[in-house]
């Protein structure tokens, strides 16, 4: 039986709370708490159908008893009073931007989902209105409708001094100043909560690969990652973490390949190595998986490949290749300045 309660309506009862659809939503969500001292009167509330949240909260709960309470729920609650700081997971959801034309003007908090952050900070940071969508999401006009309403509301939050991005990944210059310039406040944080909780056990072998959800996505050709792939697995024997959409078909290959163990620690990564010391080489595909270790890990040597252009197929927009491609290069210029 799921110790989770599910939809609980004392959820926004405190005077602050969260919806997170994703393991880094979660993460993300209990650093804002602690950083932004907020209510745990309130409550995180996890989407129940996504995948590893309870796991998340299971495991945080053993290390951090004082994890902000979660429950399950099919959707986020509204806030109902402008007093309230309300911590959103993913402001592109559908489900969040049909409530927020009905909030109050509250304080709001938006955490980190990967890349997407980047995404978000551009549209709202455009000199005119863009619609609050994912890059690859089908455009019908109900959803840039929705999407429209949403950026209005999150546009006229940063306008009042009311709108946080609380993010683990540096902005590139001219984003940073065009988020200011749109009023939009940038929190940066080194995951302090998660540094500072005991290690978990590191694995035996000495080599970490990353799987990724790219070919899973449609946008990476699968015989090309299985040869960057073999490539790793020729180094030695390696400790696999896929990804949690990682491709069957490569989960497969590797059940089958005794060169790799895979780790099924049904908790993300940020949270199954952190702390990992020297001795120990975590290798993905551009990711901000990385990015968030660099952070986390206490000497281990951490680093990406460039991906080339024919592995991608046509549905990788020229910005998700650009993005991945700084994000490679961020990986290992802080590895190189480190010295690991």
């Amino acid at each position: 039986m799921n110790p989770l309660p599910t939809d609980v309506p004392w959820a926004f009862e405190g005077h602050g709370s969260a919806w997170v659809e994703s393991p880094l939503q979660f993460l993300s969500a209990v650093e804002a708490y602690a950083a932004h001292g907020l209510s745990t009167q309130g409550c995180i509330l996890l989407r129940q159908d996504a995948a590893g949240l309870p796991g998340v909260h299971a495991a945080l709960r053993g290390l951090f008893p004082a994890t902000p309470p979660a429950a399950l729920a099919r959707r986020p609650t509204r806030p109902r009073t402008a007093d309230f700081t309300w911590v959103i997971g993913d402001a592109f959801s559908g489900q969040v931007q049909r409530l927020l034309p009905r909030a109050p003007r509250c304080r709001l908090i938006l955490v980190d989902d990967g890349l997407a952050v980047w995404h978000l900070l551009r549209l709202l940071s455009a000199p005119s209105v863009q619609p609050v969508l994912r890059a690859r999401v089908r455009r019908t006009p109900a959803r840039l409708a929705l999407g429209t309403a949403a950026a209005r509301v999150l546009r006229r939050a940063a306008q009042e001094g009311r709108l946080t991005v609380f993010t683990m990944l540096p902005l590139p210059g001219d984003l940073r100043e065009a988020a200011a310039a749109a009023g939009i406040r940038v929190m940066r944080h080194d995951f302090p909560l998660l540094r500072s909780l005991p290690e978990y056990d590191h694995p035996a072998e000495q080599r970490v690969v990353l799987g990724t959800a790219l070919v899973n996505d449609g946008l990476l050709r699968l015989p090309d990652y299985l040869g960057w792939l073999e490539r790793q697995l020729a180094r030695g024997p390696v400790a696999y973490h896929p990804h949690r959409r990682e491709d069957p078909r490569v989960l497969e290959l590797l059940a089958a390949d005794p060169r790799a163990r895979l780790v099924r620690a049904g908790v993300p990564v940020e949270l199954s190595l952190r702390g990992l010391g020297p001795g120990y080489a975590v290798r993905s595909l551009p990711s901000t998986a990385l990015v968030s270790l660099r952070l986390l890990v206490r000497g281990a040597s951490i680093g990406t490949d460039a991906v080339p252009g024919h592995w991608w197929t046509e549905l990788a927009s020229p910005g998700l290749r650009e993005d991945l491609a700084v994000t490679a290069a961020l990986v290992n210029d802080e590895e190189h300045a480190g010295g690991t």
